[in-house]
């Protein structure tokens, strides 16, 4: 009997060195080389090379900064280096063939058949990081206070995704996997954090960061073509991301919601500067798009970029605090400056269970709403990716809370046990975020980032423990 378990075989091999040296513990030098081989690769694009370098100079060390009593370190470091990645699936090069279709002749006969999954694919090779980072180090007042500032300038070479394909190309799939685009995140990142022992019984330490990131597409496959996408949106053709040159990867584009349409004295009123009609075949509680090119019809030279699913800003706050036996970690976190596409708002037209926001707030008459359509809308330009999905994914998050209590030796010590600390602990406990949806956090690949189609909601987690050390 003959078992198919769907897996794929691939195999890697990598070698590796690296060197250290430190001069008078001042100078400090770090280089490293690897080769990486992939069969998922074919003949000379298997393998793979990444060097990288580091050098740092420790300022504190030198005599001109002896006598001083700001810093207690000081340190310039900078680094250059290449990654590589192999995300693709195994037997990417080979053409498979899908034999389940069956055809109908014009007598009405039928006839096993069979359609190529994909067109041939193209070379594929490794995907490469290449980064460069700046930074400066301090430590200040008895190392108390640390801080670390970065400058960072990170490519990914020729990344590794799936663009669309044409069906007239006759395949049974959508997409092709390959090498599409060279992309680039550069930005500043900064790090302080105090810690202080301020008596026998009490300490705690703070720690915060913030990184600031600027994304840009550099390079694609298709040129000056841009790649769309179309991610959980109704109909193929319907894309909602767009990845071009000198614009963030993956960036949200559709047509631009400016209302909703009233009544119908609305509709025919909404007309171009030479008095064309421009949604005639709308009707009350659809969707009113600009008209971008003023040419009395909406279509796809009317889409505008609606977002970026790129975060601007990261941003996080850490702290222990100690108090005799007790313990206590609160560690917060947040994004800034990103958009989210809520395709689940789209897909629940119809016949589907409606949020609660929508169904409150929906278009049901004359004046009801300006920003939200009718429950209705299952025809004309309603379903084409518009703005109306684009939303705020701002949030913050407490991510985790945890009190402890570690019971005094005095009574560990007759029992026989070194060390007994009971807690209480709390993961996205709270949760501050606009977005309609049930969780802001959206992953996704280069093109698919921040579409939410159906993403799991975050759960908050509580448990009480117990740890003992014998």
């Amino acid at each position: 009997m003959y078992v198919n378990d769907a897996g794929s075989l691939n195999t890697v091999a990598s070698y590796f060195g690296r060197i250290n040296y430190a001069f008078r513990s001042k100078y400090l030098l770090t280089a490293s080389l690897r080769a990486d081989g992939s069969s998922k690769f074919t003949g000379s694009n298997r393998w793979g090379v990444f060097p990288s370098v580091g050098a740092g100079w420790v300022i504190s060390q030198e005599d001109f900064m002896k006598g001083q009593n700001l810093f207690n370190t000081l340190k310039l470091r900078g680094s250059w280096g290449k990654i590589g990645n192999m995300s693709v699936p195994a037997n990417l090069s080979v053409l498979t063939v899908n034999s389940s279709y069956v055809y109908t002749g014009g007598d009405g006969s039928t006839a096993a058949g069979a359609s190529i999954t994909t067109i041939v694919p193209p070379v594929t090779y490794w995907e490469r990081g290449v980064g460069t980072d700046i930074g400066l180090e301090a430590a200040l007042l008895n190392s108390r206070l640390t801080a670390e500032i970065d400058y960072y300038n990170r490519k990914t070479e020729k990344a590794i995704f799936d663009i669309p394909i044409l069906g007239s190309l006759g395949t049974s799939g959508s997409s092709i996997v390959g090498n599409q685009a060279t992309f680039q995140n550069q930005g500043m990142e900064f790090l302080v954090t105090w810690k202080n022992t301020a008596s026998t019984d009490f300490s705690y330490s703070l720690s915060a960061n913030l990184a600031i990131n600027t994304n840009k597409v550099l390079e694609v496959s298709t040129g000056a073509i841009p790649i769309y996408q179309a991610v959980g949106t109704t109909g193929s053709n319907n894309y909602n991301t767009r990845t071009v040159i000198g614009e963030p990867i993956g960036e949200f584009y559709g047509l631009q919601v400016i209302g909703i349409f009233q009544n119908v004295g609305e509709i025919n009123a909404y007309k171009n500067s030479k008095g064309t009609v421009i949604q005639s075949t709308a009707v009350p509680g659809d969707f009113k798009y600009r008209d971008v090119n003023d040419d009395g019809v909406i279509d796809d030279k009317d889409r505008v970029v609606l977002g970026n699913p790129n975060p601007k800003f990261t941003y996080g706050f850490n702290s222990t605090w100690n108090f005799k036996a007790f313990d206590l970690t609160l560690d917060f976190q947040g994004v800034a400056g990103v958009q989210i596409y809520d395709a689940n708002l789209g897909l629940r037209y119809g016949t589907e269970n409606f949020t609660q926001d929508f169904w409150l707030n929906r278009w049901h008459g004359d004046g009801t709403s300006n920003t939200y359509p009718s429950a209705n809308i299952g025809g004309g330009l309603n379903y084409r990716s518009n703005s109306f999905y684009v939303e705020n994914g701002s949030y913050f998050r407490v991510r985790n809370a945890q009190l402890g209590y570690t019971i005094p030796s005095s009574i560990t010590d007759k029992i026989k046990i070194s060390k007994i600390r009971v807690y209480l602990n709390a993961q996205n406990a709270l949760n501050l975020f606009k977005y309609r949806g049930f969780s802001p956090e959206i992953g996704g690949g280069p093109t698919r980032a921040g579409v939410d189609v159906n993403v799991y909601p975050l759960y908050a987690t509580y448990t009480f423990g117990v740890n003992v050390t014998f």
